[in-house]
């Protein structure tokens, strides 16, 4: 049989409850038991029988009962337990069943990738989610950088275990910061852009971009960190949408692997259907002084689809045109903790000043 998507592989696997069994049994689950609506084990190591469920449902939804980092979908459990990304997970369901599985990237080409993201196209008013025209690059492309954490991100919180996570390196010949984004759905090596931040002081008088891409590439069509937290988006059971890759590197730094980056203030329909497609809540985290109706257009894209929040800093502890990630811990976590859910109350201001807009 050929490669197929994670969104088919879930359904093949939905199909004959013994190829979930079989892949749990590789993985070292024991006492393993098939109920109506789920499967009952126990854990790797573990002396609990039922200490692990999975249910039978369209994402496959796993729980940790003694182990937290089981739970999320069978996806995330299998690189758990495996200690592998997702398309190594991937991988190992693929020839646990004897799939053939084939990811195309390869270095500095232009082939088409085969990637798993279709799942996150069965969504109506969008179009395709097509990387046709995404050049894949490998790990050759970094060396012409420095993989060094640049002093002044050490001064803002980012640490060096989460610059060596992301690749972040510095490139003396530009003197800018280094950012390689990676495909979210494909190799742990397969970058498609690379993003150079200035450390040039008084950039703006000197008219010089603060950001600038080194290579390029459509960021619309991807979400920055996915690749690195989808595992542990999976397990917390909801991810943020902040606005920039610093907020996701700054939140990786004090353990919070959540995050992901739109890398602008909207969100583009291939962002939202990959969001869509992870099953989880959705907290939209975007730099202050973002009109708060914009910020709700954005959790529009989500409603009744999947439980969405907004951070909004109604309490004037963001510093201007700052993001909530750039607070202190304390400060950050008092903000996530005081979220607002977009319920109808939300929607009826929303689509109030929606209306109010359009008169005017």
């Amino acid at each position: 049989m050929f490669n197929i998507d994670v969104s088919s592989l879930k359904q093949y696997l939905l199909e004959d409850e013994s190829r979930i069994i079989e892949i749990l049994e590789d993985l070292g689950f024991h006492h393993i038991k098939t109920h109506k609506d789920y499967i009952s084990c126990g854990r790797p190591l573990g002396d609990h029988t039922s200490s692990t469920i999975i249910k039978f449902n369209e994402h496959i939804s796993t729980k940790g009962y003694t182990q937290q980092s089981l739970t999320g979908d069978f996806l995330s459990l299998v690189m758990e337990v495996t200690s592998t990304n997702f398309v190594g997970a991937m991988k190992y369901i693929h020839k646990n069943l004897g799939l053939k599985y084939e990811w195309k990237g390869h270095s500095n080409s232009k082939d088409k990738v085969t990637t798993p993201a279709s799942v996150f196209n069965k969504f109506k008013g969008r179009k395709k989610f097509d990387y046709d025209e995404i050049e894949i690059y490998g790990e050759e492309t970094l060396d012409m950088f420095v993989p060094n954490l640049h002093e002044s991100w050490l001064k803002e919180g980012i640490l060096s275990f989460t610059a060596r996570e992301f690749g972040i390196g510095y490139d003396f010949k530009r003197r800018r910061i280094i950012i390689p984004h990676r495909l979210w759905s494909g190799e742990k090596e397969s970058y498609i852009g690379i993003i150079g931040r200035t450390v040039i002081q008084d950039y703006e008088l000197l008219d010089i971009p603060k950001y600038f891409p080194i290579i390029k590439y459509p960021k619309g069509m991807n979400l920055y960190g996915l690749q690195e937290n989808y595992k542990y988006i999976q397990q917390a059971g909801y991810v943020t949408a902040h606005e920039s890759e610093k907020s996701v590197l700054k939140r990786h730094s004090r353990l919070d692997k959540t995050g992901v980056a739109i890398m602008c203030t909207d969100i583009t329909p291939e962002q939202k259907s990959i969001l869509i497609g992870l099953n989880v809540d959705i907290v939209i985290s975007i730099d202050k002084g973002i009109d708060i109706n914009h910020i709700r257009s954005l959790c529009d894209m989500f409603y009744g689809i999947r439980n969405v929040y907004y951070i909004y800093d109604k309490y004037d502890l963001i510093p201007k045109k700052e993001a909530p990630a750039d607070c202190d811990n304390k400060v950050y976590n008092y903000l996530f903790k005081y979220k607002i859910k977009y319920d109808e109350k939300e929607r009826r201001e929303y689509l109030k000043w929606l209306e109010n807009r359009e008169k005017n």
